[in-house]
């Protein structure tokens, strides 16, 4: 149940960042493709606890909140996240889950990705008035997009693993420390000693050696003050003297 409850409230948080971010890059400009990044980033949250439902539920809620926050007025911003970058993760999850040959899913996820972007440029071009720096660019927009679009993914969807790597290894730790129980307090009456000062000094031993030697410093201080030394102290002089 707790298990359950964390990974929850993962997606839950999932979603909030996704729409944070999403709506800046929607109403901010040229902060769209930032939004698109932390987007995506903000989607892993359940994906590190193997929470594939909970990251499409998350997806779902964040693209409908980003159409309340500006997305329905400026769709071919919002268009990308909903086509591709938000079902990016939850695609790269079902890969290492079902052990895809990469190669084989580069070559869809590509194909997935420049469709997306074709889609998106024509929406764009649609809904804005488009000026670009060529006028030829404009007659082979979608096979620049394709052959541009397929290099840059490729480092793209490197860099994304990466990320949901980190992402796994941070939530595992927050889940880690959340799971430890609370050290039981001390005693009452006793107080606990975190920096091992306040222990109290070893005492000596009663033993035959130590009384022993505490007569020999007595003998030795009536030595001095009558002027006699003691018969140990006075062989050892003789020796010294010999």
């Amino acid at each position: 149940m707790k298990k359950k409850s964390f990974s929850i409230a993962l997606s839950a948080l999932s979603c909030a960042l996704a729409t944070i971010f999403m709506a800046i890059g929607i109403n901010v400009p040229f902060a769209f493709v930032t939004g698109y990044l932390f987007g995506t980033v903000s989607m892993m949250l359940p994906l590190g606890k193997d929470f594939r439902w909970g990251a499409f539920l998350a997806y779902i809620a964040a693209s409908l909140l980003c159409l309340a926050f500006g997305g329905i007025g400026q769709f071919y911003k919002l268009f990308p996240f909903i086509a591709f970058f938000g079902l990016h993760p939850l695609v790269n999850s079902l890969q290492g889950k079902y052990h895809v040959n990469r190669w084989v899913a580069f070559a869809v996820k590509a194909v997935w990705f420049d469709g997306a972007m074709c889609g998106a440029w024509a929406i764009f071009d649609a809904m804005t008035e488009v000026s670009l720096p060529f006028a030829w660019m404009y007659d082979w927009a979608y096979l620049l997009i394709v052959i541009g679009g397929t290099i840059v993914f490729f480092f793209y969807d490197w860099l994304m693993l990466r990320c949901q790597r980190m992402v796994n290894w941070y939530v595992a730790r927050v889940d880690r420390r959340g799971g430890q129980k609370p050290k039981a307090p001390p005693p009452a009456g006793e107080q606990e000693d975190i920096f091992g000062m306040d222990a109290p000094a070893p005492s000596a031993p009663d033993g035959p050696e130590e009384s022993g030697g505490e007569e020999q410093r007595e003998k030795t201080e009536e030595g001095k003050e009558t002027g006699t030394e003691p018969d140990g102290q006075a062989e050892r002089d003789s020796g010294e003297l010999r």
